[in-house]
Order: C-alpha cells, then structure tokens, then sequence
C-alpha cells in the first residue's frame, strides 16, 4: 500500500504507519513527521503563542512516539494521538511556566490581543478571583486534598499517605472538587486555556 502525503489521513493508512512504526520502521516515521509536523507546530503556537516553544513541542511530541511506538494500537488514530500528545505537553509547559510572573504577564497579553478586546484581562482577573472563591467554598478536607494536588503537584497516592487516607477517596474528593469548579467557573478563550493548565 502506498502511503501517501498531503491530504487527510485514512483510518487504512494510519493502521499502515502504526504497524510500521512498531517495527521501528524510520522512513514511516518520517513518512508521519511530514504529514503532521506543521500541524502540529500550529496547534501547539495557538497554545503556546511562541515560535521556538512551538517548535520544542512538535520535536518532543515526535520524541514520545517513537518512544512509545510499541505500545501503539494498530486500529487507534494516530492523529488523535499525536494531537494529544502535543496539547498534554503544551499545558504541562503552561502549568510550570505560569509560576513566572514575566511568562505569566506574557501570556495573558498574547490571549488579549487574539481576543481584540480589553474585555479578556478583566475576564482574566475576574476567573483568578472565583477560582479562589470556588476552592474557599470546599469542604475543608476536599480543599487539602485539591490543593495538595494541584498546587504541590503531589500525586493521589502522596496525598493519601500524607492524610491517611485511601487513594480512591482522594480521587473521589479531587473529581468532585473538579466538577464543581467546571460548574461554576465561567467561561471564556483565556480562562478556558488557563483553566485546563493549571487543573488538568
């Protein structure tokens, strides 16, 4: 079968490239990296708002699939998981840059300006206050628990161990803190996107 570049991709295609690609086949690599190389960098640059970050994110998005190659499934869409695996990368960036002021600062002045309107920075400031509101309002211990998750970084099993407490309970407590904060948080470009980073 001939595996062809520059229109959409069929489901026979990509089942070719994974099957390939599990045999550590490098000119099917290449073959993939061509056809979704610039749309990935699109994707990740919307995130992102930033060439060279963009381009990172597209050479270790590339990075994991072949390191992951021979977990692949031969009938999953090899799109969807390249995509996945960029935007996971992207907000994993997000999420850990967002400590910066100045990166912080930047961000929040690129999504303005895609928005075109000054109503955007005051949605922002307006989402930080009632994300800080929504977690006030938890139960004290569904509040530790989501804060030692998402502003530690600890994992369910740290957390569990650390309130001796079992890892589905802090699971069932972090679902539902998400929940509501999905409930109530409004929505919006900007605060979607920050949203996704640093709860997700």
């Amino acid at each position: 079968m001939k595996l062809g570049m520059g229109s959409e991709t069929t489901r026979d295609q990509s089942s070719v490239w994974i099957k390939r690609l599990q045999q550590g086949d490098l000119q099917s690599f290449d073959i993939v990296y061509k056809q979704y190389s610039q749309r990935l960098y699109g994707f990740a640059f919307s995130i992102l708002k930033n060439h060279e970050d963009s381009k990172e994110i597209v050479q270790e998005t590339f990075l994991k699939l072949w390191n992951t190659r021979e977990k692949l499934k031969s009938d999953q869409s090899l799109k969807a998981y390249l995509f996945k695996i960029s935007y996971n990368i992207s907000i994993d960036l997000i999420r850990f840059r967002l400590k910066n002021e100045k990166y912080f600062n930047y961000l929040k002045l690129h999504f303005s300006e895609d928005a075109g309107d000054v109503e955007s920075l005051a949605d922002f400031n307006a989402l930080t206050e009632e994300l800080q509101k929504i977690t006030d309002e938890f139960p004290e211990q569904r509040r530790k628990i989501f804060r030692m998750s998402r502003e530690e970084g600890l994992t369910h099993a740290q957390i569990a161990e650390k309130l001796g407490i079992s890892p589905k309970t802090v699971e069932n407590h972090i679902n539902l803190a998400l929940k509501t904060v999905r409930k109530k948080l409004s929505n919006g470009n900007f605060g979607t996107l920050l949203f996704s980073a640093l709860f997700f």
